[in-house]
């Protein structure tokens, strides 16, 4: 059974990259029918924080990651955050079978002897090797200054010569040569497990079966199996994402949109479009097809359809997408998806819509808005009262055609019954002037959208028209051909 984990360290809010990495495991254990692990990698207790635990756990839930086993969920492989699991005594047990095993070793080398072997190499240039002066003490030596409670480290004894390859099912084959992997801490002085410890004792323990992650971890991944070779387990498959980069090219940073998750949502976006551009960040569908549900993504993702070059994080695209899935929305989808983006400059005056106006009105945008919180640019057209439309059409210069086109729809919309009015006849209205006027279509339009809503752009102009109403139509046609016309 397939078994995944997203092991993030809980040291800063959940980013685009972590976030492409929950998501590429959580959708391959579902299309392979698996389970999805969340695992709070804290090892680092200066800088991991609660709040940034509960930021990426807020975050994965709002996307609707659930997770199948993790802090919020009890299972056998439990506890899931490493910091409860120095409790457990796990760590140094599996450290004691290494040391009985030959496979590791005491250091009580201190941080300045460390240095200077660092410095010398620098100056050779040449790859730092732990010299291994603490391999060949002898017990008696150990026990003495552990009993004298000399600080100490435990290190891994790193095969000296040889080829280590693997797999991974994105890359293919990669090697590395054993000579120049040094000797690596496993219990710090701290008596914490390192990194690449810890994981290979719960991967292990969890039965993880894939480790899924960025690019970046693949030097780590050669310590890891030869862990995994001394405990004499299964090594998991192993697969690379590629990175994510800004438009340059350049590793993705803040102003190439690498802000956290949570900041997008605010923004306005929609989370099935976070989701959906995400997985194009390094993966194509077998169509080539981009708008993809994400129960769609489920059945056709593959780990054989990652590339290995870097993803472009384009914010014009994920902006387009965002725009696109807001246009697939039905009238109340829109609606109880944009009202919580609603200024509060703005709430108090739309609150004396019924629901079923106030959906019109948002949707009467939809062919506008990339984000949810472009609904505060459009909405005053909405609200405005007639001493700010005097205001804002004393700025208009209409010529001789378009004061003509104004007085036709003006003498037009009067005549019909307030009850009738209707998309239809007002469509009507439009096209008859346009047939005597002649021209274009927009030769007519724009006018009437400028006398009737003082804007130069705004939402559908019919929609716009008949939720205005004609009584208020007509007040500001009236004042518009009294005062800007003559």
């Amino acid at each position: 059974m397939v078994r995944v984990r997203f092991a993030p360290s809980p040291t800063g809010n959940l980013h685009i990259g972590s976030l492409r990495t929950a998501l590429f495991n959580w959708i391959f254990a579902k299309h392979n029918k698996g389970s999805y692990i969340l695992r709070i990698e804290d090892t680092d207790s200066l800088r991991s924080k609660k709040e940034y635990e509960e930021n990426i756990l807020e975050g994965l839930e709002w996307l609707g990651l659930h997770m199948d086993e993790g802090p919020e969920i009890n299972s056998k492989y439990g506890p899931y955050r490493q910091s409860e699991r120095f409790n457990t005594h796990i760590y140094s047990e599996y450290v004691e079978k290494l040391i009985n095993s030959g496979c590791a070793y005491y250091c009580f080398c201190t941080d300045e002897e460390l240095e200077l072997e660092r410095d010398a190499a620098q100056k050779k240039n040449i790859t730092y090797i732990y010299s291994r002066k603490c391999l060949n003490q002898s017990r008696e030596e150990v026990k003495k200054k552990l009993e004298s409670k000399k600080s100490y480290t435990v290190k891994f004894k790193v095969p000296q010569s040889g080829t280590l390859s693997f797999i991974d099912l994105i890359r293919s084959e990669i090697k590395f040569d054993l000579s120049l992997i040094s000797d690596f801490v496993l219990l710090k002085s701290d008596k914490t497990p390192s990194y690449n410890f810890a994981v290979v004792v719960d991967d292990m323990l969890m039965n993880i079966t894939h480790v899924i992650r960025g690019e970046d971890h693949i030097s780590n991944t050669p310590k890891q199996i030869c862990l995994y070779n001394a405990f004499k387990v299964k090594t998991p498959h192993f697969a690379h994402l590629p990175m994510i980069l800004g438009p340059d090219r350049s590793k993705l940073s803040k102003r190439h949109g690498a802000t956290s998750v949570n900041e997008y949502r605010e923004k306005g976006y929609l989370k099935e479009t976070l989701l959906n551009y995400l997985v194009l960040l390094g993966w194509s569908a077998p169509d080539n097809h981009e708008i993809l549900s994400i129960n769609e993504i489920i059945k056709l993702f593959s780990l054989d359809r990652i590339s290995r070059s870097g993803a472009i994080f384009d914010i014009t695209k994920l902006n387009w997408m965002n725009g696109q899935y807001i246009r697939k929305m039905d009238a109340a989808t829109l609606a109880d998806n944009i009202k919580p983006f609603i200024a509060k400059d703005f709430t108090d005056k739309i609150s004396a819509y019924p629901a079923e106006k106030l959906e019109r009105i948002i949707y009467s945008f939809h062919e506008k808005l990339v984000l949810l919180t472009d609904i505060n640019n459009l909405l005053p057209v909405y609200i405005y009262s007639m001493e700010d439309y005097k205001i804002m059409i004393s700025q208009f210069d209409f010529s001789s055609e378009e004061k003509d086109i104004i007085c036709s729809f003006r003498n037009e919309l009067s005549m019909v019954d307030m009850q009738d009015l209707s998309a239809a006849k007002l469509n009507n209205i439009l096209k008859n002037i346009q047939t005597s006027k002649g021209g274009g279509k927009g030769r007519v339009l724009k006018p009437v959208r400028f006398a009737c809503s003082a804007e130069k752009t705004g939402p559908d102009l019919i929609e716009f028209l008949l939720i205005t109403g004609k009584e208020t139509l007509l007040e500001r046609l009236n004042y518009c051909i009294d005062n800007t016309l003559t």
